[in-house]
């Protein structure tokens, strides 16, 4: 019996490592040096949000943190560290926070520890496993948990606090990274589990947007902090009013004056919107038999709608030498075709700035035929690039004509001149509408008028995303037998990319969670 619970929790240790858990060698043992007084280093003073959120507390939060043991010294600071941040947590929620610190492996026996630890995997938390050298130069496996469950009146939310880095980042960055992120980490769980109302959340329908299940990994995910359902903005009524954010992906149909105007009263009335916008149309699906397809620059209707907001999706085609690889066939061998992997110029993978907490310290995200974005002058809107293209990229003007044998092409670094180019950017404060000066046609008028639907001239600490992607939620579909890949996984080379922690926190960070530091 032993035995089948060891293979049983095998099987799922080595998923969990597969879908993004770390392997740290013993260049832990460097950290020697990294100082545990966390008062001294002043790096924990709490967010103003978190301050708040631990006053208001109702009742008793447990949290039970598995990331105790014998450690390497990088992974005991990070334990010390949590330790000190769950104090500070304490202090301002006058004793309803409380916690504890577990040794999942100090079970009885080794059945007891693989049944924990299963246990531990489906309840949401992620194992790391850790090759430590010891004293007599051996090396040893060590299973760590370095991560936290939060209960509230008979509910559990996991928090788990290792980051999976960026590439080439070394064992002490992730483990920085790991330790500037834990107050996010920690307060989003207690805040999703103690929030009496979940925000609503619609995905867009009406003008070609991604079907269900193109965006079903995304819209799953979301669920569990907030309520997901779908919208038709042809229909002939204001946005309802418990719809607190909508996601538009990937239109491709034109939006007429009625639905621009809808679009338009959503943002007066304080509404969030995360566009997901092409400017040019392109898909790997429309590569015929000469593999290669013209892009033709797409016409929505929401261009001038989202000038006046402060934003130019561009008709162009973002090439990036920082690219993910697609299988191409380069040859055949005894009647049958050989494939190897290329980057793919037009598929670039970005990464954040690193100075706004929504896009710190994520993976790398995978874009597929992105196009940049301008800024424009638009008074009270403050603008922040989130993501952009690397410092080796280049832009092509569509019209465009895209060829397969591009990626097998030895391009030169020297070719691509361009850097840091826009590609999601956040625009915050006071919008004006778009239509207080514009006049309406006569069936928009009509609407508007029958289902008084006045015009607002504008709206303060309004917030909304634009992203020059529209299969940046999109989840990839096996046709065969409809089964749902993970948002951002490559199946040609089972990378996890950084889409889906993006996309959480730029729905988190528009709805203003408190969690959002």
């Amino acid at each position: 019996m032993v035995k089948q619970y060891s293979l049983r929790f095998q099987a799922y240790l080595r998923l969990a490592l597969v879908l993004g858990a770390l392997i740290l060698i013993n260049m832990l043992a460097s950290f020697q040096n990294w100082r545990l007084d966390l008062t001294a280093e002043q790096r924990y003073s709490l967010h103003p949000n978190t301050r708040a959120l631990m006053a208001g507390l109702k009742d008793v939060v447990f949290v039970r943190v598995y990331l105790e043991g014998d450690f390497p010294p990088g992974f005991r600071k990070l334990r010390n560290t949590t330790e000190g941040l769950l104090r500070q947590m304490r202090r301002e929620s006058g004793g309803k926070l409380e916690f504890e610190f577990t040794d999942p492996s100090a079970q009885a026996d080794r059945k007891s520890t693989n049944e924990l630890f299963e246990q531990l995997y489906k309840q949401g938390l992620q194992p790391t496993d850790l090759q430590v050298r010891g004293e007599d130069n051996s090396m040893s496996r060590q299973v760590i948990w370095p991560g936290a469950m939060v209960y509230y009146r008979g509910q559990e939310k996991s928090a788990n606090f290792l980051l999976g880095g960026s590439p080439g980042a070394t064992p002490m960055q992730i483990l920085n990274a790991s330790e500037e992120n834990l107050e996010f980490a920690l307060v989003d769980a207690i805040d999703k589990i103690v929030r009496m109302k979940k925000p609503k959340i619609a995905f867009t329908e009406g003008h070609g947007e991604l079907e269900q299940a193109m965006v079903s990994d995304i819209a799953k995910t979301l669920s569990e902090h907030y309520s997901v359902t779908r919208y038709d903005l042809n229909r002939v009524e204001a946005v309802p009013e418990d719809v607190d954010m909508l996601i538009i992906a990937k239109p491709s149909a034109y939006f007429s004056d009625w639905t621009r105007y809808k679009l338009d009263h959503f943002v007066m009335r304080g509404g969030r919107i995360l566009w997901c916008l092409e400017g040019v149309g392109a898909s790997m699906d429309s590569m015929g038999q000469e593999n290669a397809f013209m892009a033709m620059p797409v016409e929505s209707g929401l261009e001038d709608l989202l000038f006046r907001y402060g934003i130019r999706v561009n008709a162009n085609l973002i090439q990036d030498f920082r690219a993910a690889p697609i299988p191409v066939v380069y040859g055949s061998m005894g009647g049958q075709p050989q494939t190897k992997l290329f980057p793919w110029y037009y598929f670039p993978l970005v990464l954040g700035d690193g100075q706004h907490p929504l896009s710190r310290n994520l993976d790398p995200i995978l874009l597929r035929f992105v196009s940049s974005i301008d800024t424009v002058t638009a008074p009270g809107i403050r603008k922040e690039v989130l993501l952009a293209s690397s410092d080796r990229s280049r832009s092509l003007a569509s019209p465009l004509r895209v060829h397969l044998g591009t990626a097998t092409e030895a391009l030169e670094e020297s070719q691509f001149q361009s850097k840091r180019m826009p590609v999601a950017v956040l625009l915050e404060g006071t919008f004006h509408s778009a239509y207080r000066k514009r006049v309406l046609n006569e069936f928009a008028q009509k609407a508007v008028d029958s289902l008084q639907m006045p015009k607002k001239d504008s709206i303060n600490n309004g917030r909304m995303i634009v992203v020059a992607d529209g299969d940046l939620l999109r989840n990839e579909v096996r046709v065969s037998t409809g089964e749902i890949y993970p948002l951002g996984l490559d199946r040609f080379t089972g990378q996890q990319y950084g889409n889906r922690n993006f996309a959480l926190n730029a729905v988190a960070y528009l709805l203003e969670d408190r969690s959002t530091i």
